[in-house]
Protein backbone atom coordinates (compact mmCIF):
# COMPACT_ATOMS: atom_id res chain seq x y z
CA UNK A 1 0.00 0.00 0.00
CA UNK A 2 1.38 3.15 -0.97
CA UNK A 3 1.12 6.41 2.15
CA UNK A 4 -1.45 7.58 1.29
CA UNK A 5 -3.51 4.80 1.00
CA UNK A 6 -2.55 3.70 4.85
CA UNK A 7 -3.71 7.46 5.96
CA UNK A 8 -6.75 6.53 4.73
CA UNK A 9 -6.86 2.90 6.12
CA UNK A 10 -6.02 4.46 9.43
CA UNK A 11 -8.18 7.10 9.45
CA UNK A 12 -10.84 6.40 11.99
CA UNK A 13 -8.10 5.46 14.01
CA UNK A 14 -6.48 8.59 13.83
CA UNK A 15 -10.08 10.14 14.68
CA UNK A 16 -10.20 8.31 17.66
CA UNK A 17 -7.03 9.32 19.16
CA UNK A 18 -7.76 13.08 18.21
CA UNK A 19 -10.91 12.33 20.97
CA UNK A 20 -8.75 10.85 23.36
CA UNK A 21 -5.97 13.72 23.21
CA UNK A 22 -9.11 16.55 23.17
CA UNK A 23 -10.29 14.72 26.47
CA UNK A 24 -7.18 16.18 28.10
CA UNK A 25 -8.21 19.81 29.59
CA UNK A 26 -4.47 20.97 28.87
CA UNK A 27 -5.26 24.81 29.94
CA UNK A 28 -2.15 25.65 32.05
CA UNK A 29 -2.93 24.57 35.77
CA UNK A 30 -0.34 24.77 38.62
CA UNK A 31 2.88 22.96 38.41
CA UNK A 32 3.15 19.64 40.02
CA UNK A 33 6.47 17.19 40.17
CA UNK A 34 7.87 16.05 36.50
CA UNK A 35 4.69 18.22 35.42
CA UNK A 36 5.27 21.79 34.45
CA UNK A 37 2.11 22.89 33.26
CA UNK A 38 -0.15 21.06 35.28
CA UNK A 39 -1.28 17.22 35.56
CA UNK A 40 -3.18 16.96 32.34
CA UNK A 41 -0.70 18.18 30.37
CA UNK A 42 1.97 16.07 31.74
CA UNK A 43 -0.91 13.13 31.38
CA UNK A 44 -1.51 14.11 27.56
CA UNK A 45 2.11 14.24 26.90
CA UNK A 46 2.79 10.77 27.88
CA UNK A 47 -0.56 9.62 25.89
CA UNK A 48 0.65 11.01 22.83
CA UNK A 49 4.25 9.42 23.37
CA UNK A 50 3.17 5.95 24.28
CA UNK A 51 0.60 5.87 21.17
CA UNK A 52 3.74 6.59 19.16
CA UNK A 53 6.08 3.72 21.15
CA UNK A 54 3.13 1.46 19.99
CA UNK A 55 3.75 2.89 16.18
CA UNK A 56 7.41 1.53 17.22
CA UNK A 57 8.88 5.05 17.08
CA UNK A 58 11.20 6.47 19.67
CA UNK A 59 10.16 8.75 22.16
CA UNK A 60 11.72 11.06 24.60
CA UNK A 61 9.72 12.96 27.60
CA UNK A 62 11.72 16.41 28.18
CA UNK A 63 11.26 16.62 31.47
CA UNK A 64 7.33 17.28 31.04
CA UNK A 65 7.92 20.01 29.25
CA UNK A 66 8.04 18.94 25.43
CA UNK A 67 8.61 15.52 24.08
CA UNK A 68 8.94 14.03 20.53
CA UNK A 69 8.85 11.25 18.36
CA UNK A 70 11.85 10.26 16.33
CA UNK A 71 11.30 8.33 12.82
CA UNK A 72 14.97 7.67 12.40
CA UNK A 73 17.37 8.55 9.11
CA UNK A 74 20.21 7.54 7.68
CA UNK A 75 21.60 11.19 7.93
CA UNK A 76 22.67 13.67 10.05
CA UNK A 77 20.38 15.77 9.54
CA UNK A 78 16.47 16.38 10.95
CA UNK A 79 13.41 17.62 10.36
CA UNK A 80 11.97 19.21 12.64
CA UNK A 81 7.61 19.26 13.31
CA UNK A 82 6.73 21.43 16.13
CA UNK A 83 3.30 21.96 17.67
CA UNK A 84 2.04 22.00 21.15
CA UNK A 85 -0.99 20.20 23.20
CA UNK A 86 -1.61 23.17 25.26
CA UNK A 87 -5.35 25.01 24.77
CA UNK A 88 -6.50 28.43 25.56
CA UNK A 89 -9.25 27.53 28.50
CA UNK A 90 -12.92 26.71 27.30
CA UNK A 91 -15.97 26.59 29.17
CA UNK A 92 -19.96 25.28 28.28
CA UNK A 93 -20.82 28.74 29.32
CA UNK A 94 -18.92 30.57 26.57
CA UNK A 95 -21.56 28.92 24.15
CA UNK A 96 -20.32 26.18 23.32
CA UNK A 97 -22.20 23.74 21.19
CA UNK A 98 -20.92 20.76 22.62
CA UNK A 99 -18.87 19.87 25.73
CA UNK A 100 -15.68 21.36 24.78
CA UNK A 101 -13.50 18.84 25.87
CA UNK A 102 -15.09 15.93 24.45
CA UNK A 103 -14.17 15.66 20.95
CA UNK A 104 -18.17 15.36 19.57
CA UNK A 105 -18.44 14.68 16.02
CA UNK A 106 -21.70 16.28 14.40
CA UNK A 107 -23.01 16.87 10.58
CA UNK A 108 -18.77 15.77 9.59
CA UNK A 109 -17.21 18.28 12.09
CA UNK A 110 -15.53 16.97 15.07
CA UNK A 111 -15.32 19.78 17.63
CA UNK A 112 -13.07 20.64 20.56
CA UNK A 113 -10.97 22.72 22.22
CA UNK A 114 -7.77 21.89 20.28
CA UNK A 115 -8.87 20.53 17.06
CA UNK A 116 -7.84 23.34 15.20
CA UNK A 117 -4.95 24.46 17.75
CA UNK A 118 -2.85 22.34 17.61
CA UNK A 119 -3.83 18.86 18.60
CA UNK A 120 -5.64 18.01 15.53
CA UNK A 121 -2.66 18.86 13.42
CA UNK A 122 -0.10 17.37 15.68
CA UNK A 123 -2.30 13.98 15.70
CA UNK A 124 -2.86 14.55 11.61
CA UNK A 125 1.14 14.59 11.54
CA UNK A 126 1.68 11.68 13.75
CA UNK A 127 -0.39 9.35 12.04
CA UNK A 128 1.39 10.63 8.64
CA UNK A 129 4.47 9.83 9.80
CA UNK A 130 3.06 6.16 11.03
CA UNK A 131 2.21 5.83 6.85
CA UNK A 132 5.35 6.37 5.94
CA UNK A 133 7.26 4.20 7.85
CA UNK A 134 4.26 1.46 7.54
CA UNK A 135 4.61 1.76 3.50
CA UNK A 136 8.53 0.86 3.66
CA UNK A 137 10.00 4.47 3.14
CA UNK A 138 13.09 5.40 4.40
CA UNK A 139 14.14 9.26 5.46
CA UNK A 140 17.36 10.61 4.87
CA UNK A 141 17.03 13.12 7.70
CA UNK A 142 15.42 12.10 10.61
CA UNK A 143 12.08 13.24 10.75
CA UNK A 144 11.54 15.08 14.74
CA UNK A 145 7.62 15.64 16.08
CA UNK A 146 8.22 17.99 18.40
CA UNK A 147 5.16 18.33 20.90
CA UNK A 148 5.10 21.11 23.72
CA UNK A 149 2.95 22.27 26.49
CA UNK A 150 3.36 25.44 26.97
CA UNK A 151 2.75 27.90 23.44
CA UNK A 152 -0.17 29.53 24.59
CA UNK A 153 1.19 30.89 28.04
CA UNK A 154 4.73 31.89 26.55
CA UNK A 155 6.61 29.16 25.27
CA UNK A 156 8.84 28.25 28.60
CA UNK A 157 8.65 24.15 26.64
CA UNK A 158 10.38 25.29 23.99
CA UNK A 159 13.12 27.26 25.93
CA UNK A 160 13.54 24.18 28.20
CA UNK A 161 13.66 21.69 25.59
CA UNK A 162 15.89 23.31 22.86
CA UNK A 163 18.37 24.06 26.25
CA UNK A 164 18.71 19.92 26.22
CA UNK A 165 18.16 19.53 22.18
CA UNK A 166 19.75 20.58 19.12
CA UNK A 167 17.52 22.51 16.70
CA UNK A 168 16.45 20.44 13.91
CA UNK A 169 18.22 21.89 10.65
CA UNK A 170 14.77 22.75 8.67
CA UNK A 171 11.23 22.84 9.96
CA UNK A 172 7.74 23.62 9.94
CA UNK A 173 4.67 24.30 12.54
CA UNK A 174 1.19 23.18 11.94
CA UNK A 175 -0.38 25.54 13.62
CA UNK A 176 -1.58 28.85 11.35
CA UNK A 177 -2.72 28.62 7.91
CA UNK A 178 -2.31 27.26 4.42
CA UNK A 179 -1.09 27.77 2.17
CA UNK A 180 2.50 28.82 4.14
CA UNK A 181 3.08 31.31 6.49
CA UNK A 182 6.78 33.04 6.00
CA UNK A 183 6.22 36.41 7.83
CA UNK A 184 5.22 36.60 11.51
CA UNK A 185 4.59 40.09 13.17
CA UNK A 186 6.13 40.84 16.45
CA UNK A 187 4.42 39.88 19.34
CA UNK A 188 4.19 42.61 22.81
CA UNK A 189 2.25 41.53 25.50
CA UNK A 190 2.38 43.18 28.37
CA UNK A 191 0.61 44.56 31.54
CA UNK A 192 -0.80 48.16 32.17
CA UNK A 193 -1.09 49.58 35.58
CA UNK A 194 -2.86 52.36 35.23
CA UNK A 195 -3.12 53.22 39.21
CA UNK A 196 -6.33 53.10 41.69
CA UNK A 197 -9.67 53.09 40.71
CA UNK A 198 -11.97 55.25 42.45
CA UNK A 199 -13.50 54.26 45.82
CA UNK A 200 -16.95 53.58 44.49
CA UNK A 201 -15.49 50.61 42.12
CA UNK A 202 -15.23 47.58 43.36
CA UNK A 203 -13.97 45.67 40.93
CA UNK A 204 -13.66 44.93 37.28
CA UNK A 205 -13.38 41.97 35.38
CA UNK A 206 -12.89 40.72 31.70
CA UNK A 207 -10.97 37.93 29.93
CA UNK A 208 -8.85 35.04 31.09
CA UNK A 209 -6.15 35.41 28.46
CA UNK A 210 -4.21 38.43 27.08
CA UNK A 211 -4.17 36.60 23.65
CA UNK A 212 -8.07 36.37 23.66
CA UNK A 213 -10.97 38.70 23.10
CA UNK A 214 -13.09 39.58 25.77
CA UNK A 215 -16.55 38.28 25.59
CA UNK A 216 -17.51 39.37 28.85
CA UNK A 217 -16.95 42.09 30.76
CA UNK A 218 -18.53 43.06 34.43
CA UNK A 219 -17.95 46.24 36.79
CA UNK A 220 -19.02 46.04 39.99
CA UNK A 221 -20.01 49.54 41.84
CA UNK A 222 -20.91 50.64 45.38
CA UNK A 223 -24.83 51.22 46.09
CA UNK A 224 -24.05 54.96 46.62
CA UNK A 225 -22.95 55.40 42.72
CA UNK A 226 -24.50 58.31 40.43
CA UNK A 227 -25.67 55.66 37.71
CA UNK A 228 -26.37 59.09 35.76
CA UNK A 229 -28.98 56.98 33.61
CA UNK A 230 -26.15 54.20 32.87
CA UNK A 231 -28.27 50.89 32.62
CA UNK A 232 -27.45 48.54 35.15
CA UNK A 233 -28.23 45.73 37.72
CA UNK A 234 -27.82 44.67 40.97
CA UNK A 235 -26.61 42.19 43.13
CA UNK A 236 -25.81 41.86 47.07
CA UNK A 237 -26.30 45.32 47.07
CA UNK A 238 -24.37 46.38 44.29
CA UNK A 239 -24.49 47.95 41.20
CA UNK A 240 -23.30 46.11 38.29
CA UNK A 241 -23.15 47.24 34.83
CA UNK A 242 -21.61 44.93 31.96
CA UNK A 243 -21.11 44.35 28.03
CA UNK A 244 -20.68 41.19 26.08
CA UNK A 245 -18.99 40.63 22.84
CA UNK A 246 -17.62 38.05 20.96
CA UNK A 247 -14.26 35.97 21.35
CA UNK A 248 -11.43 36.02 18.77
CA UNK A 249 -7.84 34.96 18.85
CA UNK A 250 -5.54 38.15 19.94
CA UNK A 251 -3.66 38.39 17.01
CA UNK A 252 -7.14 38.94 14.74
CA UNK A 253 -8.86 41.24 17.41
CA UNK A 254 -11.14 42.76 14.76
CA UNK A 255 -12.78 39.58 14.06
CA UNK A 256 -14.37 39.72 17.53
CA UNK A 257 -15.99 42.17 19.91
CA UNK A 258 -14.24 43.18 22.97
CA UNK A 259 -16.75 43.39 25.90
CA UNK A 260 -14.48 45.95 27.91
CA UNK A 261 -14.87 48.73 25.32
CA UNK A 262 -18.43 49.08 26.48
CA UNK A 263 -17.97 49.15 30.00
CA UNK A 264 -14.52 51.30 29.74
CA UNK A 265 -17.34 54.13 27.88
CA UNK A 266 -19.63 53.57 30.44
CA UNK A 267 -17.04 53.89 33.67
CA UNK A 268 -15.58 57.42 31.65
CA UNK A 269 -19.03 58.64 31.85
CA UNK A 270 -19.70 57.88 35.51
CA UNK A 271 -16.19 58.71 36.67
CA UNK A 272 -15.31 61.69 34.26
CA UNK A 273 -12.47 62.77 36.43
CA UNK A 274 -10.82 59.49 36.70
CA UNK A 275 -8.08 59.89 33.95
CA UNK A 276 -7.63 57.03 33.54
CA UNK A 277 -10.80 55.39 32.51
CA UNK A 278 -11.11 58.26 29.76
CA UNK A 279 -7.55 56.97 28.57
CA UNK A 280 -8.88 53.33 28.13
CA UNK A 281 -12.45 54.51 26.84
CA UNK A 282 -10.76 57.64 24.12
CA UNK A 283 -7.27 55.98 23.30
CA UNK A 284 -7.21 52.12 23.42
CA UNK A 285 -10.60 51.28 22.09
CA UNK A 286 -9.15 50.85 19.09
CA UNK A 287 -7.54 47.87 17.64
CA UNK A 288 -5.83 49.86 15.25
CA UNK A 289 -3.70 51.62 18.01
CA UNK A 290 -4.27 54.74 15.91
CA UNK A 291 -6.35 56.42 18.40
CA UNK A 292 -3.43 55.82 21.03
CA UNK A 293 -0.79 57.13 18.64
CA UNK A 294 1.30 53.81 18.52
CA UNK A 295 -0.53 52.71 15.04
CA UNK A 296 2.35 50.86 12.74
CA UNK A 297 2.51 49.44 9.10
CA UNK A 298 4.88 47.99 6.53
CA UNK A 299 4.19 46.77 3.27
CA UNK A 300 4.99 42.99 3.77
CA UNK A 301 3.68 42.23 7.05
CA UNK A 302 0.62 45.01 7.53
CA UNK A 303 -0.74 46.82 9.97
CA UNK A 304 -0.40 47.18 13.92
CA UNK A 305 -3.50 45.53 16.09
CA UNK A 306 -4.10 45.63 19.60
CA UNK A 307 -6.27 43.96 22.03
CA UNK A 308 -7.09 45.12 25.57
CA UNK A 309 -7.73 40.90 26.94
CA UNK A 310 -7.58 40.75 30.14
CA UNK A 311 -9.24 43.71 32.87
CA UNK A 312 -8.95 43.42 36.53
CA UNK A 313 -8.74 45.09 39.61
CA UNK A 314 -5.62 44.13 41.86
CA UNK A 315 -4.65 45.94 45.25
CA UNK A 316 -7.39 48.46 44.30
CA UNK A 317 -5.45 49.35 41.20
CA UNK A 318 -6.89 48.70 37.53
CA UNK A 319 -4.36 46.36 35.78
CA UNK A 320 -5.31 45.72 31.85
CA UNK A 321 -3.57 43.09 29.78
CA UNK A 322 -3.06 43.93 26.64
CA UNK A 323 -1.48 42.56 23.44
CA UNK A 324 -0.12 43.84 20.17
CA UNK A 325 1.30 42.23 17.12
CA UNK A 326 3.52 44.66 15.39
CA UNK A 327 4.75 44.60 11.65
CA UNK A 328 7.82 42.90 11.11
CA UNK A 329 10.30 45.85 9.93
CA UNK A 330 9.89 46.70 13.71
CA UNK A 331 11.70 45.57 16.84
CA UNK A 332 10.89 44.68 20.18
CA UNK A 333 12.51 47.23 21.70
CA UNK A 334 10.96 50.30 19.18
CA UNK A 335 7.38 49.30 20.33
CA UNK A 336 8.45 49.31 23.28
CA UNK A 337 10.01 52.88 23.25
CA UNK A 338 6.93 54.00 21.40
CA UNK A 339 4.35 52.69 23.81
CA UNK A 340 6.36 55.05 26.76
CA UNK A 341 5.94 57.81 24.68
CA UNK A 342 1.80 57.72 24.66
CA UNK A 343 1.35 55.90 28.14
CA UNK A 344 1.29 57.76 30.97
CA UNK A 345 1.23 54.56 32.69
CA UNK A 346 3.78 52.12 34.19
CA UNK A 347 4.23 48.87 31.75
CA UNK A 348 4.92 45.79 32.65
CA UNK A 349 6.44 43.36 30.07
CA UNK A 350 4.83 39.70 30.27
CA UNK A 351 5.37 37.73 26.66
CA UNK A 352 7.11 39.00 23.69
CA UNK A 353 8.68 37.91 20.50
CA UNK A 354 10.32 39.44 17.96
CA UNK A 355 8.65 39.03 14.34
CA UNK A 356 9.61 36.07 12.37
CA UNK A 357 11.02 36.28 8.61
CA UNK A 358 11.89 33.36 6.38
CA UNK A 359 12.25 34.24 2.38
CA UNK A 360 9.55 33.68 0.36
CA UNK A 361 12.64 31.79 -2.10
CA UNK A 362 14.00 29.58 0.54
CA UNK A 363 13.96 25.81 -0.17
CA UNK A 364 11.50 25.43 2.08
CA UNK A 365 9.05 27.87 1.63
CA UNK A 366 8.72 27.02 -1.86
CA UNK A 367 8.63 23.20 -1.24
CA UNK A 368 5.58 23.50 0.83
CA UNK A 369 3.69 25.99 -1.34
CA UNK A 370 4.44 23.60 -3.92
CA UNK A 371 2.85 20.83 -1.82
CA UNK A 372 -0.41 22.95 -1.48
CA UNK A 373 -0.16 24.44 -5.13
CA UNK A 374 -0.66 21.01 -6.16
CA UNK A 375 -2.93 19.34 -3.72
CA UNK A 376 -5.58 22.26 -4.53
CA UNK A 377 -4.91 23.24 -7.88
CA UNK A 378 -4.17 26.91 -6.33
CA UNK A 379 -1.77 29.71 -7.30
CA UNK A 380 -1.15 30.79 -3.70
CA UNK A 381 1.09 32.88 -2.47
CA UNK A 382 2.99 32.84 1.12
CA UNK A 383 1.36 35.00 3.90
CA UNK A 384 2.20 37.24 6.59
CA UNK A 385 0.23 36.84 9.78
CA UNK A 386 -0.14 38.63 13.36
CA UNK A 387 -0.36 35.03 14.94
CA UNK A 388 2.89 33.51 17.29
CA UNK A 389 4.08 29.67 16.44
CA UNK A 390 7.04 27.70 17.26
CA UNK A 391 8.23 29.18 14.31
CA UNK A 392 9.93 31.86 15.80
CA UNK A 393 11.62 29.25 18.50
CA UNK A 394 14.67 28.10 16.13
CA UNK A 395 16.23 29.01 12.74
CA UNK A 396 14.44 27.94 9.06
CA UNK A 397 10.78 27.28 10.13
CA UNK A 398 7.36 28.76 8.93
CA UNK A 399 4.11 27.70 9.44
CA UNK A 400 2.11 25.16 7.16
CA UNK A 401 -1.47 24.95 7.92
CA UNK A 402 -3.89 24.00 9.54
CA UNK A 403 -6.85 26.35 8.75
CA UNK A 404 -7.64 26.79 4.90
CA UNK A 405 -8.44 30.13 3.25
CA UNK A 406 -12.14 29.38 2.73
CA UNK A 407 -12.31 27.78 6.51
CA UNK A 408 -14.03 29.59 9.26
CA UNK A 409 -11.62 30.45 12.08
CA UNK A 410 -12.79 29.38 15.30
CA UNK A 411 -9.07 28.68 17.06
CA UNK A 412 -9.20 30.43 20.41
CA UNK A 413 -13.38 30.56 20.24
CA UNK A 414 -16.26 28.71 21.11
CA UNK A 415 -17.10 25.67 18.84
CA UNK A 416 -13.46 24.82 17.74
CA UNK A 417 -14.06 22.33 15.33
CA UNK A 418 -12.53 21.16 12.26
CA UNK A 419 -14.20 19.42 9.06
CA UNK A 420 -13.08 15.56 8.94
CA UNK A 421 -12.94 16.06 5.09
CA UNK A 422 -10.69 18.79 5.87
CA UNK A 423 -8.58 16.95 8.95
CA UNK A 424 -7.78 13.94 6.01
CA UNK A 425 -6.84 16.49 3.44
CA UNK A 426 -4.40 18.25 5.84
CA UNK A 427 -2.78 14.60 6.77
CA UNK A 428 -1.93 14.17 3.21
CA UNK A 429 -0.10 17.21 2.46
CA UNK A 430 1.50 16.65 5.74
CA UNK A 431 2.67 13.17 4.90
CA UNK A 432 4.18 14.64 1.29
CA UNK A 433 5.67 17.13 3.44
CA UNK A 434 6.98 14.95 5.63
CA UNK A 435 8.13 13.14 2.96
CA UNK A 436 9.79 15.60 0.82
CA UNK A 437 11.42 17.27 3.34
CA UNK A 438 13.02 14.10 4.67
CA UNK A 439 15.01 13.40 1.06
Amino acid sequence: MTAKQIVNRDFDNLVKTLQDVIAFDTTKDKAEENAPFGKNNALCLEYVLNIAKEMGFETYNCDGYAGHVDFKGTGDEVVGVLGHLDVVPASVNDGWKFPPFEGTICDGELYGRGTLDDKGPMISCLYALKALKDSGFVPTRTIRLIFGCDEESGMQCMDHYFKKMPFPTISFSPDGDFPVINIEKGIYQFMLDLGEVPEKVLDIKAGTRTNVVPSLCIATLSPDTDMKDVEHTTADGNFVIGATGKNAHGSTPQEGKNASWEVFAMLKKLFPDHDAFTFVADKMCDYTGRSWGIDLKDEESGVLTCNIGTVNVIDRHLVLGIDIRFPASYTCDQMLNLLKQHTPYTITPDHIAEPLFVSKDSFLVTTLLDIYNKATGENALPLAIGGGTYSRCLPNCVAFGPVFPDEEQTIHMPNERVSLDKLLTMTHLYLEALERLSK
